[in-house]
């Protein structure tokens, strides 16, 4: 396990406040104060009546006066965070309450040092005031809220845009895994030593053999550098596998093909084919001594692309159905069409295996084209 799948992310216990996100909202809160400040500087009257040291010093103690109010919010604030809340409703809530109670402490320490002439409400000038602050620092809350949300939807579209090279890295693997598993080592020998050894018997055989073979590398490695290719070339890449076969296995080995043309024309999974007729030979029709038959169909029923490769083999519980080629052609499923395709494997009664491919045909038209 490499270090950063074993470091664990750093969890928010209830009540507990970063200290990143408090200095960030300190910032801010200054920021807001400052710029709410400055109000007093816009009132071009001044200028007529007061000199501008007397402005900028009467600014100053307004400045003063903001932040000692903004200084309350922004510990009820920080208080509020402190609170084993965990509803998104309640938390903003609360923030809004303690935004209140913040601007209420901090206008009454100023009247403190300030008292009102008694003919002014003071109940009337702390709910003004408060007012005023809530609203500005509701608004504040609001933007601080959509950045955070902005901020998350950019790291959940890096994590999409991480997992989207995963899963093409998965397919390279894919494409890697499914040339091993068509041009194996044990197949290529085989076939050679067959060729070599039908030369000095049976020459024709031989050269019959050796041009099946040849057509199926030519056929199979374009496949290689493709996620999707069209039904007739992956039916051709079976076919030529299974004459390579025939010749070696002679009449151990039958084969059908049932592909109308106008369903040959659709696109399909590169290799998907090749995968299903070559797991009905290894754990089909390879054990059994007097081997089977192979039938290949395709038809189009309800909108859906229905491909079959049916055998005569060893059946299910010889083979197991869970080989790696199986599970490898599922998972490319998977990613090119999501639940919208399946490969679904049964008993061919009496005896076999009836594996089918079903692909929805409009999205994979409109794809191709």
């Amino acid at each position: 396990m490499s270090t950063s799948e074993s470091r664990s992310p750093r969890t928010r216990l209830p009540g507990q406040v970063a200290w990143s996100t408090l200095w960030r909202g300190g910032v801010v809160a200054f920021c807001i104060v400052f710029a709410f400040s400055t109000q007093m500087l816009f009132q071009l009257d001044m200028y007529a009546q007061w000199p501008l040291t007397d402005i900028l010093l009467g600014w100053l103690s307004y400045l003063v006066d903001q932040l000692i109010v903004g200084g309350c919010i922004f510990a009820a604030v920080a208080l509020a965070g402190l609170l084993p809340v965990t509803k998104p409703s309640a938390r903003h809530g609360s923030v809004v309450v303690a935004i209140a109670c913040g601007a209420l402490a901090g206008e009454w320490l100023l009247m403190l040092q300030a008292p009102l002439p008694e003919v002014v409400s003071v109940a009337a000038v702390l709910f003004a005031k408060s007012v005023r602050w809530m609203a500005v620092g509701a608004l504040a809350y609001a933007f601080f809220i959509f950045r955070r949300q902005a901020e998350q939807a950019a790291a959940q579209a890096h994590h999409s845009d991480v997992q989207r090279v995963q899963i093409e890295l998965q397919m390279t693997q894919a494409r890697l895994q499914s040339l091993r598993a068509y041009i194996e080592p044990h197949f290529l020998f085989n076939t050679l030593a067959n060729v070599q050894r039908l030369y000095g018997t049976q020459p024709e055989r031989g050269r019959a053999m050796l041009a099946s073979f040849i057509a199926y590398v030519r056929a199979a490695l374009p496949q290689m550098r493709h996620d999707q290719t069209t039904l007739r070339q992956d039916v051709e890449l079976a076919r030529t596998y299974l004459e390579v076969l025939q010749v070696r296995m002679g009449p151990r080995l039958r084969v059908r093909f049932d592909v109308p043309d106008e369903v040959a024309a659709l696109p399909f999974p590169a290799l998907a084919l090749a995968t299903l007729t070559e797991n009905a030979i290894k754990h089909g029709l390879n054990p059994l001594p007097e081997g089977g038959s192979i039938e290949i169909t395709a038809r189009v029923a309800g909108g859906q692309l229905v491909v079959g490769v049916v055998d005569t083999g060893a059946g299910l519980r010889a083979s197991g159905g869970s080989g790696s080629g199986l599970a490898n052609l599922r998972a490319r499923l998977a990613m090119q069409y999501g639940t919208a395709a399946r490969l679904n494997l049964e008993a061919n009664l009496p005896r076999g295996i009836r594996a089918t491919i079903v692909l929805p045909v409009k999205p994979v038209l409109a794809q191709a084209a």
